[in-house]
């Protein structure tokens, strides 16, 4: 039964509803329905609308098993038909959690129980990833020689663990060069968990990050100069595509089961993952990079503990031998600059100590409690 108070949920309402989330994910929301509503025209001659009326109809009309039958048999259709057009099984089934999610909108739920119990999905293709190597890092960053913003990016991305989503969407109000090492924070409508977090880059991308920084304002974007993040995305993946069929070898190798490159953006990422799960163990590398349900552990941390943690760390990000040998040195001086510190600061105590001792003895003299001839000399 309508009520005067009810508001009708629609396709327009539904955008309009999630229009608040990351470019990408409503990309990937919006793919999804056009994906359905392909299939329902296809497969039942129906618009999408008319299958989630049919659907209450049912509900009220029929049993619950019968209707249960009906609704998992259309979304098993649907899964079927994705399979037979050659979508991968992985790529599937993230697409039916958005099909899913909107189907709940508009008031036709599903149990995730029930999912697993009337659902059948092809088991995804198992594959080892290929761990981009030190070498192969170099060569990328080199064949970008020409491209110095390009080669800030994949030094950040590489230093940082930030998706190169991520990345592409920082202005400049969002970089602090006040610490030790640059701090970035990720506005939480760019992150993937919709949850602000800060991490910190090398000392290694700082080079390039600070020219950058030193010739724009503060809500330029530091990274590119497009004013739309999907086309700069864009520009970045055709770019590492070109520079890997110009080097030719794994820069251009696939994966037989996906087609898929090797080596991307993700790469990056993946390679200051590796490095921080073997320095710090898996929760600190799932929380700097930013996986759900890590995120609140890691805001327990203060933020000079994390920048200690990621000091430790840097030594295994740098890509380059002299920037390992310029942070050596950095390092060497430290603790030399701290051995010169503890020295004075002994010297000091020593200074303190006479003096007081020589208070303390000539405040005994006044009160005559030590025999004049057994008065030491100072």
């Amino acid at each position: 039964m309508n009520s005067f108070l009810s508001t009708e949920r629609t396709k327009e309402t539904y955008l309009k509803k999630i229009s608040s989330e990351p470019n990408n994910t409503i990309r990937n929301r919006v793919n999804a329905i056009k994906s359905f509503e392909k299939f329902t025209h296809e497969k039942y001659d129906k618009h999408i609308d008319d299958i989630v009326s049919e659907l209450k109809k049912l509900k009220e009309k029929t049993s619950a098993d019968q209707y249960e039958e009906t609704l998992y048999d259309l979304l098993q259709n649907w899964i079927n038909w994705r399979l037979d057009s050659g979508t991968k099984a992985s790529t599937v089934i993230v697409v039916f959690s958005c099909v899913r999610s909107y189907l709940y909108y508009r008031g036709i739920k599903t149990d995730q129980q029930d999912v697993k119990q009337h659902l059948t999905f092809k088991k995804p293709a198992m594959r080892e990833d290929h761990p981009l190597s030190l070498e192969e890092y170099r060569t990328l960053i080199n064949g970008f020689g020409d491209h110095p913003r390009r080669q800030s990016i994949y030094l950040v991305q590489g230093s940082s663990g930030m998706r190169i989503g991520e990345i592409l969407c920082l202005k400049k109000k969002d970089f602090d060069c006040s610490q030790k090492r640059i701090k970035i924070t990720i506005p939480a409508e760019f992150t993937k968990t919709h949850q602000s977090r800060s991490v910190f880059i090398s000392q290694e991308s700082e080079i390039i990050v600070r020219k950058i920084l030193d010739s724009i304002i503060d809500d330029s974007y530091v990274f590119h100069s497009s004013k739309d993040i999907d086309n700069a995305r864009i520009n970045e993946q055709s770019a590492l595509v070109r520079l890997g069929r110009k080097l030719g070898g794994i820069f251009t190798e696939t994966y037989p089961s996906s087609n898929t490159r090797k080596i991307t953006s993700h790469s990056f990422r993946a390679y200051f993952f590796t490095k921080a799960v073997r320095m710090h163990g898996e929760n600190f590398a799932h929380r700097f990079t930013g996986h759900r349900g890590y995120l609140m552990q890691y805001d327990r941390i203060t933020d000079d503990e994390r920048l200690d943690m990621y000091l430790k760390l840097e030594p295994e990000l740098v890509v380059f031998d002299q920037s390992k040998n310029n942070l050596e040195i950095s390092r060497l001086k430290q603790d030399n600059t701290s051995i010169i510190a503890l020295r004075e600061e002994v010297e000091k105590l020593k200074v303190e100590r006479i003096k007081r001792d020589k208070e303390i003895l000539e405040q005994f003299r006044k009160e005559n409690r030590i025999p004049q001839d057994q008065q030491p000399q100072i």
